[in-house]
């Protein structure tokens, strides 16, 4: 069905709704809003990484255009953490919403850098909250509970209503042994249950994981151990550039084994200098410059970098190059303290391998404990279901097969009932039973440089297909009576060599097809000529190439 077909709904002014716009049937781009007899609350507003499906698209973003129809009745936005697919969207949609927000100290650092560059700064009405805090949005009362991620300040949202209570999870797990932050209180959490919560959204993206995931202070106990493996040997460590647990575990680390931490990559110095306002990164030395590294012994130094997913422009992608600050040599240690997100394997791949060609060292989780997820396995969702228990399960925060799994999970674990949304599906959550009763607007977004666009737009359709199949440019000269002056010219960078036999073959079919056209139709029918070329040289280039191009053709009449 067209997207103009659909028919959307209002939201009516009473009862209790849940209405995800992102987050759900993906994972990233989580955007969630509750309504409550006629007012609103956001929580989250994140992107998603598009990868290589989408030439040159930065990230991806859930369509606002629901969110600001209903913006004069939002009450707030409430984040969850700083990671970018919970808080990346925020300087994009605030002209849009126009709601206080509401952050902890950690992420309203990182916010700052995003306002800052989107003229932002000192604009948005930005409250700090803690765990335990309530914010009082009437009709709802919001108490925050901490919990552990791989981010400071991760916290799941007690949302309290007239109809009842709702526990979103955000992401989480319990960590015994946590190397930022405390532990979960596992007795705050069981406590929660005598709110008698009606729905719990929850986090789905371990939901295959089994067993128990190790500690981040296990991943620094290893990191310790496996660096004093390489003594004297320069090691070249990369992780996700947010974790700042990680960041500081890696530190530790290497200082314990006589090591200095070089930071290579923006992102990273960005959190550093985040985490370090927030009060993070006590104890730790001074990371060095790449200058400053570069005058020191390279066995007394850890090079920590940006690029652990492949990003084709980031640190580690540059130094597997040979052309970042770092030329790597035989003898060196790569250390990829980090996970492959799905759609991210071969780019990795690529970078690894043109590091063991030159006799590199490569070192990932199939080797040794060098990374833990943040998120919580089956085992941390079992205990919670178990604490709360929920009547209604709502999985979020994964694709279909976790989400339907989650649903599984929960009614295991003696839920109810277990609801399976997609991306503007409008649950309402008063009634005896959860239903779905229709769905808003929404879509996806793409950001195009300094541009945004819908992700199905023309432009996006038509760079895919010029990757694809290539692109070939025709200049047609015709006289006042239609008739073709000279050679056909023709443009085909990428496609067709320059001294190609083909391009005759293309001018042949050109002015063979142009030939045919009535004079009428030569002299004064534009849209003619165009369709008659570009069908000649499509017809071409298929039978000698096997392509199907797109084709511009640029006519002048003399």
């Amino acid at each position: 069905m067209a997207e103009e077909e659909k028919n959307y709904i209002d939201v009516p002014d009473q009862g209790l709704f849940f209405v995800p716009l992102g987050g759900v049937g993906e994972i990233g781009m989580n955007f969630y809003l509750y309504a409550c007899d006629g007012s609103w609350i956001a929580v989250d507003c994140g992107v998603g990484f598009a990868g290589d499906r989408f030439p040159g698209i930065d990230m991806l973003m859930p369509d606002p255009a629901f969110a600001e129809k209903i913006a004069p009745k939002l009450k707030g936005m409430i984040v969850t953490h700083a990671h970018e697919d919970h808080i990346g969207a925020v300087a994009s949609f605030w002209p849009l919403l126009r709601c206080p927000v509401f952050v902890s100290a950690f992420a309203a650092e990182m916010l700052e850098a995003r306002l800052d560059e989107s003229g932002l700064l000192g604009r948005v009405d930005i409250h700090l909250f803690e765990p335990g805090d309530l914010l009082e949005l009437f009709p709802f009362e919001i108490e925050s509970v901490a919990m552990n991620h791989s981010i400071p300040e991760s916290c799941s949202l007690l949302i309290k209503t007239p109809y009842g209570a709702l526990f979103h999870t955000g992401d989480w797990r319990f960590d015994a042994a946590p190397v930022i932050g405390a532990p979960v209180d596992l007795k705050t959490i069981k406590t929660l249950k005598n709110e008698k919560i009606m729905a719990l959204i929850g986090d789905s993206t371990n939901v295959f994981v089994e067993g128990d995931i190790p500690s981040e202070t296990d991943v620094k106990e290893a990191l310790t151990e496996l660096f004093a493996d390489y003594k004297d040997r320069r090691l070249i460590v990369t992780c996700f550039a947010s974790n700042v647990g990680r960041i500081e575990s890696i530190a530790e680390a290497a200082e314990k084994n006589g090591r200095t931490v070089c930071l290579l990559g923006r992102s990273l110095w960005r959190v550093e200098g985040a985490g370090r306002a927030a009060g993070y990164f006590r104890g730790i030395n001074v990371f060095l410059t790449e200058e400053e590294a570069a005058e020191c012994d390279p066995g007394s130094i850890l090079y920590l970098c940006t690029g652990c997913q492949g990003e084709p422009k980031a640190a580690l992608s540059n130094i597997s190059y040979g052309t970042g600050p770092v030329k790597p040599v035989k003898g060196d240690v790569v250390v990829f303290s980090s996970r492959v997100i799905p759609g991210n394997e071969q780019a990795i791949a690529n970078i690894q391998n043109r590091f063991i060609s030159k006799g590199i060292e490569i070192v990932t989780g199939k080797d040794a404990l060098v990374h833990v997820s943040g998120h919580c396995g089956r085992r941390d969702m079992e205990k919670l279901y178990t604490f709360l228990k929920p009547k209604t399960a709502v999985p979020v925060h994964g694709e279909a097969a976790h989400l339907y799994e989650h649903a599984d999970l929960a009614r295991a674990c003696g839920v109810q009932n277990a609801v399976i949304l997609k991306d503007g599906d409008v649950l309402r959550l008063d009634t005896s039973v959860p239903e779905i009763i229709g769905e808003v607007q929404t879509g996806i977004l793409a950001r195009d440089r300094k541009q945004i666009i819908p992700l199905n737009a023309g432009i996006l359709k038509q760079r895919r297909r010029m990757i694809d199949d290539g692109t070939v440019v025709a200049t047609v000269v015709l006289d006042k009576t239609g008739n073709l002056v000279g050679d056909v010219q023709f443009s085909a960078v990428g496609l067709i060599a320059a001294n190609d036999p083909v391009l005759s073959q293309m001018n042949a079919a050109v002015q063979l097809e142009l030939s045919g056209l009535s004079g009428a139709d030569r002299r004064e029918n534009d849209q003619a000529v165009f369709d008659t070329v570009k069908a000649a040289v499509r017809h071409v280039v298929m039978e000698t190439h096997g392509r199907r191009p797109l084709v511009d053709v640029h006519l002048v009449r003399i």
